[in-house]
């Protein structure tokens, strides 16, 4: 365990830089003194690096390489966290920092400060050492990845890198790391490494009427109008389609299994009734297989005795390569009563998924099997949730969502009270990021 990785990251963990959409809502105070504290413990970076504040606190460093034709490396992750939530529930305060059960507990440990701290502490071991990039190397940290709003800190790095000119040749984000397979059925290690995500979309349902006295609803109200259009969309999902990262995963994954499953998905395409048969009954795999669209917020009148004037509903999808806004919005109407209307709220469409041909990929799976053994299962994939790299396509054709930390059941989970990650897995980016950075 290397005991200055654990007090830094205590140090970021106890400056609560919690975002909101409202920029005005920020305490960007607390951005500075994150700022102010990277400097203290990363003076290297600081010395040798071209840093510059993008917005209000997107932080950018660029290490300038010797010349030559590759492509610069982006290692990038967010400084923001969710708010902690009810103090009563977290068995440390959630910005103390505590060190306890051989973890560092707090919001932030794992989602993502964990993730600055190794691609930080990886290039200042670098320079230190006296290394020399023949490659542009940049560090890109934003500061409302976790919310949804209309200023977008990773796009406005991203917006000023195209104002540079500058075009990558990969770029590695927070999402996914290696595991010990037993759990999933496999004797060895498993690398995830996630290569694309769905989009995020927010669609409202809605209908207008003249509102009213309860007691004269006539043939129904706005609301019920409503919830029939839900219904209708619930019983005629997007259907199932296989893009080629999902089957990739899907054949990885048939290596942890055994039995007609494991035929199944080694080989999805000769297989396709079977497997949608199977995804009806698994979420995970359903979700794998097309646009989801889940209605999750609701609206009326205002009391009990009024008819609604606006009757809403919204619905968040998660987009599917291959699907965008007008072809979503296409199935809606036609799915939906014609005197019901719908309309998009937020979100981009997603972006291709990166190639597992790609030198980069390749570098990913080198370094996997040296450090885990030639068993090691690296098993492309696609990313559910959301995160900042989703901007970074318009760049970089390589775009990881992949951090090289070994993760097991020591770690608490993000969003949630308890979060935290053990002491000795801080190690495991930090050695990844450097033997990325050092054969790149």
């Amino acid at each position: 365990m290397n005991q200055s990785y654990v007090e830094h990251l205590q140090g970021m963990v106890r400056i609560p830089t919690i975002s909101n959409a409202d920029d005005s809502k920020i305490d960007f105070g607390q951005f500075e003194k994150l700022h102010k504290y990277l400097e203290e413990i990363y003076p290297a970076i600081h010395k040798y690096m071209e840093k510059t504040v993008v917005g209000k606190a997107g932080l950018l460093f660029k290490w300038k390489g010797t010349a030559s034709d590759k492509l610069p490396v982006l290692l990038m992750g967010h400084q923001d966290v969710v708010p902690e939530g009810d103090h009563s529930k977290w068995k440390y305060p959630p910005y103390s920092g505590e060190v306890a059960e051989g973890c560092i507990w707090g919001r932030g440990t794992t989602d993502c400060k964990c993730v600055i701290l190794a691609e930080m502490e990886a290039v200042e071991a670098l320079i230190k050492q006296g290394f020399q990039p023949d490659y542009d190397i940049y560090l890109a940290f934003g500061y409302n990845e976790e919310v949804q709003g209309p200023v977008k800190s990773a796009r406005e790095i991203v917006d000023y890198l195209k104002k540079q000119d500058v075009r990558l040749g990969c770029v590695f984000d927070e999402g996914s790391e290696v595991t010990d397979g037993k759990a999933m059925g496999y004797d060895g290690y498993i690398c995830k490494v996630a290569l694309g995500e769905k989009a995020y979309h927010d669609y409202e349902i809605y209908q207008d009427s003249a509102g009213g006295h309860s007691m004269e609803p006539g043939n129904g109200t706005a609301l019920g109008a409503v919830s029939r259009a839900v219904v209708a969309l619930e019983e005629n999902p997007l259907p199932y389609r296989l893009t080629d990262i999902v089957e990739e995963q899907l054949k990885a994954l048939a290596r942890c299994m055994t039995g007609e499953k494991a035929i199944i998905y080694a080989d999805p395409k000769g297989h396709w009734e079977e497997l949608c048969a199977y995804a009806k009954e698994d979420k995970k795999l359903d979700s794998l297989l097309h646009t989801t669209c889940a209605v999750t917020m609701a609206s009326g009148s205002p009391q009990s005795n009024i008819l609604p004037e606006h009757a809403s509903m919204i619905m968040n999808c998660r987009v599917l390569q291959g699907d965008t806004e007008e072809s979503l919005l296409a199935h809606f109407r036609r799915v939906i009563p014609v005197d019901v209307k719908v309309r998009k709220v937020m979100g981009d469409d997603p972006e291709p998924a990166t190639s597992v041909e790609g030198r980069p990929y390749k570098l990913v799976e080198e370094i996997a099997k040296e450090e885990y053994g030639e068993k090691v299962l690296v098993m492309p994939g696609l990313l559910a949730g959301g995160t900042d790299a989703r901007f970074f396509p318009a760049i970089c054709d390589n775009v990881f969502r992949y951090t090289g930390f070994f993760q097991d059941e020591r770690w608490g989970f993000p969003h949630q009270a308890n979060e935290k990650i053990p002491c000795d897995a801080l190690e495991s980016a930090v050695k990844f990021y450097k033997e990325l950075l050092l054969r790149y």
